[in-house]
């Protein structure tokens, strides 16, 4: 049986002047970028969730009301009608965006020419880099009655819609310029995710006799399932919080048929400078986001493939 070694023989490890100067310059490259995250992320949220308390406006000296701002929303039509706008937007976009994201990196990914992957990969990631609000304003221009679009509807003999100015249609146009601007982020995604696919098991399937649909969908989706995830919850966060494209195509227009929470929250913040009750908005757009992450976390066990090959 091992003895034991008296407490008062152990000797506390000193830590030597070359590791503490090590630590302290650690500590001071982190800095900055700390203080920027505390200055400019974690306070605006810890003041955000006071101002919710309050009604303040502005410029009016803040009154503690409680949770009477976060009642009045659970109450607010307007505030409801928004969120169903933006729940619709995220079933619009999501879906669609993803698998044309899938579709097309699947496409430059078997693309025999290595300088034409290069350039697609350049050409469908350029939206991304764009400014949003200019591209907005050309899709404005591009889905007016006479723009473009309708104009190429109608060489086709098809009567192209008022795509802005009409309830039924502004949301769906909406998230066709998103899923257009955002989907290089996914390609990019995607691609990576396909180089790392072993080739040789696409070489094993094609001995079997197994089809192009079938090797996509025995191997190649559950390989890249765990980047689908990845995507799909990237997709809906951005997708919860739209709020540039809406405002430059309709403004929530026609009426408040394409006003989503975010566009809401703006509008009462900074049009009616009702600044307590936009943050309160904000808040239980936060809840809604974190609670939709939540059931994308716990449901992705049933469909996600981590195993290595």
């Amino acid at each position: 049986m091992q003895k034991a070694v008296p407490l008062h023989s152990v000797r506390t490890r000193r830590v030597s002047p070359m590791r503490r100067q090590e630590a302290w310059l650690a500590a001071l490259l982190i800095l900055p970028s700390t203080l920027g995250i505390v200055i400019f992320a974690v306070l605006p949220i810890a003041a955000s969730l006071g101002i919710s308390l309050t009604d303040w406006g502005g410029l009016s000296r803040p009154n503690v009301v409680g949770f009477q701002n976060y009642a009045a929303a659970l109450q607010d039509t307007r505030a409801t009608s928004a969120m169903s706008h933006t729940l619709l937007y995220v079933l619009l976009a999501v879906p669609t965006g993803v698998l044309i994201s899938l579709t097309l990196a699947v496409w430059i990914t078997n693309l025999k020419s290595g300088w034409l992957r290069t350039v697609f990969r350049t050409v469908y990631y350029l939206p991304m880099v764009t400014i949003g609000v200019a591209v907005a304003l050309l899709w404005q221009v591009l889905l007016a009655p006479q723009g473009l679009v309708n104009l190429i509807l109608g060489w086709l003999g098809v009567q192209g819609p008022n795509w802005l100015g009409s309830p039924s249609w502004v949301l769906p146009a909406v998230a066709v310029f998103s899923v257009w601007q955002g989907s290089g982020q996914g390609i990019i995604l995607f691609l990576a995710s396909l180089a790392s696919v072993p080739k040789d098991l696409y070489e094993a399937a094609q001995l079997d006799g197994a089809r192009p649909w079938e090797a996509f969908r025995y191997i190649t989706l559950p390989m890249v399932s765990p980047t689908v995830f990845l995507v799909l919850v990237l997709s809906v966060i951005g997708a919860l919080q739209v709020f540039e494209a809406v405002l430059v195509l309709s403004n929530g227009g026609p009426g408040d048929s394409s006003t989503t929470v975010a566009l809401y929250i703006y509008k009462t913040a900074f049009t009616f400078f009702k600044m307590g009750y936009a943050s309160a908005l904000a808040w239980l757009l936060a809840v809604i986001l974190i609670a939709l992450m939540v059931v994308q976390w716990r449901t992705q066990n049933r469909w996600v493939n981590y195993d290595q090959v």
